[in-house]
């Protein structure tokens, strides 16, 4: 079999957005932090960084979330905010799609691919207790090292397989993230050209998200919601996994997703062949432009 090559990648993502090759290969000007409020907060921090030569900009959509240009990124890193846990550098995907879980406060929320942490970060200044699997057990202690880090005392940590939480934590939890493991398209760097990606790569990722996917709603509680998530543009690994769950579940449905983003697609209903349920139009891929990286994302309730 030939191996996969950039113009293989840009006429498959070409099908799906001809707007999204272009700006993958686009420098990225900007990055975004958020200000991590178990330690801090945001006025304190900005107080630090504005002191320190620093000026943020904040995101209209979340007042604990920040962007700075790219080329601010190796000095916040000698911060001192950064070098005493206050900010944690995330992309403002990861973010949005975060805080795009409603969260009260009394909620036991399951973070289901949670390393290295990020998401699980935001939810344990929401919610009463999370619980964040990771599989990988080196990424695992990092997480765990970062939760210890970042003063979050109400997460609970656990090296397991995702696939399996459902069958000990039947029905258990208010609300679930599922952030899939997956072909990290939104994450190639096309100047130095295919090295990894391919389509059975794709094909692999995606028999596993449906089994992920399978856990997550399970361990969900009936009238709650889960967001699933991923960070490739591929159909396969997207609309094909949510609508295998629609189909699977008829106690599954969709949730339109709020937001007044301009740089997002609505979910696709169809794909080389495949027809997909028309709810699907009311999940979104945002499209990578500014701070933000290319991600998918889908909000379900059950019940």
């Amino acid at each position: 079999m030939a191996k996969p090559t950039l113009d293989d990648l840009k006429r498959r993502l070409d099908e799906i957005n001809p707007d999204i090759f272009p700006l993958l290969s686009a420098p990225k000007e900007y990055f975004s932090f958020r200000v991590n409020l178990n330690r801090s907060s945001v006025d304190s921090v900005l107080k630090k960084l504005k002191e320190e030569g620093f000026n943020p900009k904040e995101v209209s959509w979340c007042g604990e979330a920040f962007i700075l240009p790219i080329e601010n990124r190796e000095s916040l890193v000698k911060s001192s905010p950064y070098t005493n846990n206050e900010i944690y550098i995330q992309n403002l995907s990861s973010i949005f799609a975060a805080y795009s879980l409603d969260i009260k406060p009394h909620y036991w929320v399951l973070d289901l691919a949670a390393a290295p942490g990020g998401k699980s970060l935001i939810f344990s200044q929401k919610a009463n207790k999370v619980s964040a699997v990771e599989p990988n057990r080196e990424r695992f202690f990092r997480m765990k090292r970062n939760f210890k880090e970042s003063f979050a005392k109400n997460i609970q940590t656990y090296n397991k397989d995702g696939r399996f939480v459902y069958k000990a934590c039947p029905e258990f939890f208010d609300a679930v993230f599922l952030d899939a493991p997956c072909s990290s398209e939104s994450h190639i760097d096309v100047k130095k050209g295919i090295t990894w990606w391919s389509e059975r790569r794709i094909y692999r990722f995606a028999k596993l998200q449906k089994q992920l996917i399978i856990s997550a709603f399970e361990s969900l509680k009936s009238g709650g919601e889960m967001i699933y998530a991923t960070c490739t543009f591929a159909p396969e690994e997207n609309e094909a996994v949510v609508d295998f769950l629609l189909k699977r579940y008829k106690e599954a449905k969709i949730v339109p997703i709020k937001h007044d983003l301009d740089h997002t697609q609505n979910g696709l209903l169809s794909w080389r062949g495949e027809e997909y349920d028309i709810s699907l139009k009311d999940t979104i891929r945002i499209l990578p432009k500014g701070a933000f990286s290319g991600f998918y994302m889908a909000k379900i309730r059950k019940g």
